[in-house]
């Protein structure tokens, strides 16, 4: 286990911020508990999945860049936009 990481109390990883053009999706913490690389989300429905594969940024509330299982369509990234993801 590295130093520093702490297991996160809820099941919450964070809100989406960005798609970008490769594909992927940003995702901003809501706290300082890392989500480690590797690890499944998705929204509350269920319709988007993808795992987290970088975490950077500040220590205090980092980003996630999470690969979705397909890249969302410019409707589906419209309304993925703001939306909550959590542990799969």
């Amino acid at each position: 286990m590295a130093r520093g990481w702490t297991r996160p109390a809820s099941q919450d990883v964070g809100a989406v911020v960005a798609l970008t053009p490769s594909g992927t999706v940003t995702v901003r913490a809501h706290s300082a508990a890392i989500v480690p690389e590797g690890t499944s989300v998705a929204d509350a429905r269920g319709a988007f999945q993808g795992r987290v594969v970088r975490v950077f940024g500040p220590v205090a509330r980092p980003y996630y860049s999470v690969r979705p299982r397909r890249p969302p369509s410019p409707a589906e990234g419209a309304q993925l936009l703001g939306a909550e993801l959590h542990r799969a």
